[in-house]
Parts: structure tokens; sequence; C-alpha cells
């Protein structure tokens, strides 16, 4: 009787602790910092240039397309947190456009490249 019992609460906790499994890929391909915007753009020092990426970020609703591009280094954040928190701030500028109307006149917002300049990412006219 006691074994039985020992092994369902053994078996039990195998179960409840197999979802909580993590390989050590895993703890150091994601960052456990949430990082904020402006974390973001104050975090853009690189050593090279393919360390500098450039994404768009929110909803201009008279035009389409991002309200802006966001400059940002990949030595100091990973790609996936800044693609959660361009993406958060895009999805929230969909839903407060909702039934707004658009602008009269559509201001372009031009693309930027990012080249690696003095350990600092910086924006680069195409």
């Amino acid at each position: 009787m006691k074994l039985a019992i020992s092994l369902a609460c053994i078996g039990s906790l195998i179960a409840a602790l197999s979802g909580c499994e993590m390989t050590p890929s895993d703890a150091t391909s994601r960052s456990n910092t949430t990082h904020t915007l402006s974390d973001i753009k104050a975090n853009i020092g690189c050593d090279a240039s393919y360390q500098c990426k450039v994404i768009g970020v929110g909803e201009r609703l008279t035009c389409g397309g991002p309200r802006e591009y966001l400059i940002y280094s990949t030595k100091h954040t990973d790609e996936q947190d800044v693609e959660a928190v361009v993406s958060a701030i895009t999805e929230q500028e969909k839903l407060n456009n909702k039934g707004k109307a658009p602008a009269v006149s559509c201001e372009p917002v031009m693309p930027i490249q990012t080249l690696c300049i003095a350990h600092t990412c910086q924006a680069v006219p195409l």
C-alpha cells in the first residue's frame, strides 16, 4: 500500500516537473530581461555593423507603414525582445487608431540603414 502511494506521488511529481524542464541552450538563447523602448534606444553600442539593426515601430493611420524606424544593437538587446516590444506598441497604436479619421496629408517616413560608427549604431540615409 505504501509503495503504491509512493509511486503515485513520484509519478505526479515527475509529471509536474516535466513541463518546467529547460535545456542549457534555452537558457542562453532568451534574455530574462524585459526591455522598454527607451532601454532599446539607450543601448546602441556596437563593435561591428552586423550588430546594428533597424525595425519599424507603430502605425501611421494616413499613409500606412511604420510611424518611425528604431535603431538597435544586437550586442545589447535580443532581436526577439525587440520584436516583442515593437509588436506590442504597434498593436496598441492600431487599437487606438480604430475609428479615427486619417489626416489630410501624409508625411513620408523614409526607411533608414544603420552602420556601426565610433562604436555606436547610427542611421545612414539610403
